[in-house]
């Protein structure tokens, strides 16, 4: 039976990887990388308006050495930015994070388990609307990028990440909430 690649078996890979990641370095380092990825969101969003801002001035100057902006660039940009500000923030970003009363083995295996569906569901939304080129938050389905609407079609996991992705964005939170109240019971 022939393989063929496609973006629904790497997108569950990719969660797969989260979650088993989520199991080796444990639910209190679950919680600083997804705290982490809501602060790099943030600060992506802010160092994108400024750059849309200055970006005329920016353009210009940069146009008489012959460098351009694509779409794409950008996007790459914007995901580059996120990464390395995902990866600081949770290495150097003073973020400590500790549970008073643990619930077991079973409740933290299961809490875990939670953290990494939701950290690896907040990372990978993120990374499709950053690369899609829609807004973050918008409430209609906003046009994306002309080049990602055929992966779109090809892959149901794919499309609903991206519409979907105010639940996404909204489920670590939740999950953080849930993580709190069951530790102090």
């Amino acid at each position: 039976m022939p393989l063929s690649l496609s973006w629904d078996i790497f997108i569950a890979v990719f969660v797969a990887l989260v979650v088993a990641y989520s199991f080796i370095i444990g639910k209190h380092e679950s919680v600083k990388v997804i705290v982490a990825a809501y602060i790099a969101i943030v600060a992506v969003q802010g160092i994108e308006s400024l750059v849309l801002r200055y970006f005329p001035l920016l353009q210009s100057t940069l146009g008489t050495l012959q460098i351009t902006f694509t779409p794409l660039s950008l996007a790459l940009g914007k995901l580059t930015l996120f990464i390395v500000a995902v990866i600081l923030l949770t290495l150097r970003g003073g973020l400590a994070v500790t549970y008073e009363g643990e619930p077991g083995v079973v409740m933290n295996t299961l809490i875990t388990l939670g953290l990494g569906i939701a950290k690896a569901g907040l990372l990978l939304s993120t990374l499709i609307t950053y690369v899609a080129g829609v807004p973050l938050f918008q409430s209609a389905q906003a046009p994306t990028a002309a080049w990602i609407s055929p992966l779109l079609s090809q892959s149901v996991i794919l499309r609903i990440m991206l519409e979907e992705r105010d639940l996404w964005f909204a489920l670590p939170a939740l999950v953080l909430l849930l993580v709190d109240i069951l530790n102090k019971e």
